[in-house]
Parts: C-alpha cells; structure tokens; sequence
C-alpha cells in the first residue's frame, strides 16, 4: 500500500488530515509535515526528505503538496533523486479521498492520475452546478 504524506503551510495538512479521517476513519500510512512561519527552509527540506525516505516500505510515497512553487513544493521536489515518490500539488479533499481509497489497488503512477482526475472534476461553481440542474429539471 502506498504510503501518503501531507506537505503544506501552516496547519492546513492538519485540518484536511482531520476531515479526511472524519470521513473515513483513521488511516495508516497517512503523515503530514506543516511548514511554520519562521522555519529554516533548509531544516523543513530535512525532515521531508527524511520523512519520505522512512515512508517507502517499497511500494513509494504520495506526497500532496499545496501549492505549486511554493516552500513546502520547493522541499519535496528537492527531495525526489533516489526516492519512489510522486507529488502532486494544488491538494484538495477529493484528491485526498481518492488516495485514501485507491492507495491499496493502484500502482503509484496510476494513483497519481487518479487523485490528478478527482482533484480536478471536483472543482465546480456551486451556481453553475444549479443553473445545470434547473435545465435539466426543465426539460
């Protein structure tokens, strides 16, 4: 099973952590590094590497960064030479419940393009979502 680490600023891996397991209960194989204000980049960049490397049992980490180009971004991308790992960036809960679920049954490439797909198909405009239903109600 895929292991899952969570990069992020501030608490936001913690919070998205919370909900995940609120929906689906605890998880193992599931960590997360948060970025705090005032922190050595180099010393973050440490612990991600080291985190990721303790984390492959052989089947690869998935690391769900925030945002792209950010620190926490920046860190794993230094940390990938010599790793089984893939990042995706832009982390979100659907993407996150999808790697929950998927984790055990998917290469770790084919994780990566299914978090990538749910991370993507659920960012809709709530009204243009009704504006939808209505149509679809009126024909």
């Amino acid at each position: 099973m895929t292991s899952i680490l969570l990069v992020t600023h501030g608490t936001f891996c913690q919070g998205i952590l919370d909900g995940a397991e609120m929906l689906v209960g605890k998880q193992d194989k599931l960590e997360y590094i948060m970025l705090e204000p005032g922190d050595d980049f180099g010393v973050f960049q440490h612990r991600v590497s080291t985190r990721i490397q303790e984390m492959d049992e052989g089947d690869g980490v998935l690391v769900l960064a925030d945002l792209l180009g950010g620190s926490p971004y920046n860190a794993v991308a230094m940390s990938m030479d010599g790793c089984k790992m893939e990042c995706l960036t832009g982390l979100n809960m659907s993407m996150l419940l999808t790697a929950l679920d998927q984790r055990a049954y998917c290469a770790l490439p084919e994780l990566v393009e299914e978090c990538r797909a749910a991370g993507i198909s659920n960012i809709v405009s709530v009204r243009e979502k009704l504006m939808e239903q209505d149509e679809d109600n009126e024909e």
